[in-house]
């Protein structure tokens, strides 16, 4: 598909202009520099035409390690048909302009040369200096209000073909065979880093510095012929240590990226104890209905390994009963082990997560287990659980009819939880059962 990359100093509004042409909030903005510091890649229909947009670092931003961020940049850069570079109308043009333009002539790339924030006044602004950074084709815009995207849209289906890439871009979204996988944990566990392990290159931004990655980024991945969206979030920190609106972004966009995987692995890093918040990010993924495999990470740092190992079992056991089956698969990015082994299982459980069991089976079981451990009763009555159907997949959801839903007790549900999932074999998946009260057939229902 075309490609299309975004390229400027900080804070000419990069990540505004990719969010208005992309529809959806995607990458977070703000008026601090170096919020974006990976490469950001999303679909784009604008009008009739279709594609890629990248969204990148502010190249010269001094906030973070600046040599990995060029890097990045100047990758994206080499992957683009063409490059957006952009300016800001209400600064005018600057120094780090033209340092930046020069890079953009040597890589010899096509530019259109965008002048964001055209709707502010600046009236010591000069079209000399626009003219003097040397780009032929100029579109003054306003991404906050999507004014000059029609110059742009213009520009595209008159100097470029986008009929062939846009049927092929049809044909892959018609065909959901991906599978989301986000990568959560607390800052600083190695969660870019077991990325770029998987990918055998370093795609995303690491270093020593904890809170590097702070927007969500997705990456395309094909492993032994099976697609992968790898999905890097921001790390997450205690709610009260979180205090500022960039990082507030970030957490609700890490939420999201639960919230649409298919499986999440929770990153821990090995030099440390689990605690509490390992436990409740743990416990978000669940009540998501998300299955979770641990990535114990950093694992080339840890002595006595059996018995590391042994303390996370008891802990989870005790803290987190709800994966009490989960799989936890040491990790090491600086000497590439475990990787396969992670793969394989993310692979396994997503198969498993897909499993549709037909109702006349669930009803054999549902039958066998109620006449074995019956429900406790409602004020002397009986609490019937008439039939299970299961609804969903991906998770793997279920729906109980009964008498009285509103009494069953959270054990007994734990009971049936654990029965059903050993029973089916839903090993290390997280499993839905919501409860429904029965309709009485001799009662008019409007």
């Amino acid at each position: 598909m075309f490609n299309i990359a975004i390229f400027g100093r900080p804070n000419v509004g990069k990540s505004t202009l990719f969010n208005a042409l992309v529809g959806k909030r995607k990458a977070i903005v703000s008026d601090l520099s170096g919020v974006t510091v990976d490469r950001n890649y999303e679909t784009v229909k604008l009008n009739d035409i279709k594609f890629n947009l990248i969204d990148t670092a502010g190249i010269l931003d001094k906030v973070i390690d600046k040599d990995k961020a060029i890097i990045q940049t100047l990758k994206a850069i080499e992957q683009s048909d063409l490059v957006f570079f952009v300016t800001d109308y209400s600064s005018g043009i600057l120094p780090y302009d033209f340092e930046l333009s020069s890079i953009l002539r040597k890589e010899k790339k096509n530019v259109i040369h965008l002048i964001n924030k055209s709707d502010v006044q600046n009236k010591y602004f000069s079209d000399k200096e626009v003219i003097k950074i040397g780009f032929k084709e100029v579109i003054y815009i306003s991404s906050e209000h999507k004014r000059g995207f029609d110059d742009i849209y213009n520009y595209l289906i008159n100097n470029y073909n986008f009929d062939n890439n846009e049927k092929k871009l049809f044909s892959n979204n018609n065909k959901h065979d991906d599978i989301k996988i986000s990568f959560i944990g607390k800052p600083n566990s190695g969660k870019s880093s077991l990325i770029n392990a998987i990918l055998g290159d370093k795609r995303l931004v690491t270093g020593p510095k904890a809170g590097l990655t702070i927007d969500t980024i997705l990456i395309p991945f094909s492993h032994k012929n099976i697609k992968f969206s790898l999905i890097d979030t921001a790390g997450i920190r205690r709610k009260a240590k979180i205090n500022n609106s960039v990082e507030k972004q970030s957490v609700s966009k890490s939420m999201l990226a639960i919230r649409t995987s298919d499986v999440v692995i929770l990153v821990l890093d090995a030099k440390e104890k689990l605690n509490k918040q390992d436990l409740i990010l743990a416990k978000r993924a669940i009540d998501n209905g998300k299955s979770i495999v641990i990535a114990l990470n950093k694992w080339d740092l840890i002595e006595d390994k059996n018995m590391f190992k042994r303390y996370l079992r008891e802990k989870i056991q005790i803290s987190l009963s709800q994966l009490h089956d989960v799989k936890i698969l040491p990790t090491s990015c600086h000497e590439v082990y475990g990787i396969e082994k992670l793969l394989e299982e993310i692979i396994s459980v997503y198969n498993t997560a897909k499993i549709r069991i037909p109702t006349s089976n669930l009803n054999k079981w549902f039958k066998l287990i109620l006449e074995k451990h019956p429900p406790p009763m409602v004020k002397g009555k009986k609490n019937s659980l008439k039939y299970i159907s299961q609804i969903e997949v991906l998770p793997p959801r279920f729906i109980i009819f009964c008498s009285y839903p509103k009494e069953i007790p959270l054990s007994y549900m734990k009971f049936l939880k654990n029965s059903l999932k050993k029973n089916f074999k839903f090993t290390a998946v997280n499993i839905v059962i919501n409860l429904k009260k029965s309709l009485n057939p001799f009662t008019n229902q409007k």
